[in-house]
């Protein structure tokens, strides 16, 4: 048994799947980024997790991200709330330049991340990432995501778009440091209730910090330091070893 009621509605464009990448009972590492050792490309994956998760009201992590975006209706949904950034930016910069006029249309939410449908899905997209002037250096192939050949050049794309959002007014900073306790997010999901002390000792209210004041008296070591170093700026051109020798 999947352990899934199939009683139960399904998010539009999401498709049945665990959280560790498999789909009828076979893993597929490609779906997660277990594979990843280089912890610089895994925190620019958190980032984007955070960053997409807060603009679509959704929550996303390592292990379902790959899953969501797949058929690449999230990604249409994701320039549609940028493109009202950009259509405001349009407005009020002084030269804006050559800029998407409309977010994806027509896109389909239900359907296979094999389909045709989400192939045009992607495709959609990447088309309004080139009209965002995201370099066709970052633009990753349909296949990379629809087959699975690239997860990394997907979330370069998306750091890319993120970025370019960014300069067109977006007020979602995917480069502004997230709070600490979002860090957990994904163990708290992946593990259940084993962090969920950690997260909320980060994310809780902040504890003043203890203030210490040390006053110098007369006799204090640093403060015959200071009556050399008057002494110095008083009697110019005197060298200084024979004023600390006195």
């Amino acid at each position: 048994s999947s352990g899934i009621n199939a009683e139960w509605p399904l998010r539009p464009g999401f498709e049945i799947m665990s959280r560790r990448g498999k789909t009828g009972g076979k893993y597929d590492r490609r779906m997660s980024f277990d594979d990843v050792k280089d912890e610089r490309m895994l925190v620019m994956v958190d980032k984007l997790c955070v960053w997409m998760g807060t603009i679509l009201g959704e929550k996303l992590n390592r292990e379902n991200l790959i899953s969501q975006i797949r058929n690449g209706a999230f990604m249409c949904r994701l320039a549609e709330e940028i493109q009202e950034a950009v259509d405001s930016y349009k407005n009020t910069a002084d030269e804006p330049g050559s800029l998407p006029r409309k977010a994806p249309q027509g896109y389909k939410l239900d359907v296979s991340g094999r389909s045709m449908e989400a192939r045009e899905n992607v495709m959609k997209f990447l088309n309004w990432a080139r009209e965002l002037r995201v370099p066709e250096s970052s633009i990753f192939s349909p296949d990379d995501l629809l087959k699975l050949k690239g997860k990394m050049n997907v979330v370069n794309t998306l750091l890319a778009v993120a970025r370019r959002a960014k300069d067109c007014g977006m007020a979602a900073d995917i480069d502004a440091p997230p709070k600490i306790a979002n860090a957990f997010q994904g163990l708290e999901e992946k593990f259940g209730k084993k962090f969920d002390h950690t997260a909320a000792a980060f994310g809780g209210a902040k504890s003043q910090l203890k203030t210490v004041t040390t006053k110098l008296n007369s006799s204090s070591a640093w403060k015959i330091v200071q009556q050399k170093i008057d002494t110095i700026l008083q009697l110019p051109g005197k060298p200084s070893y024979e004023i600390f020798r006195a």
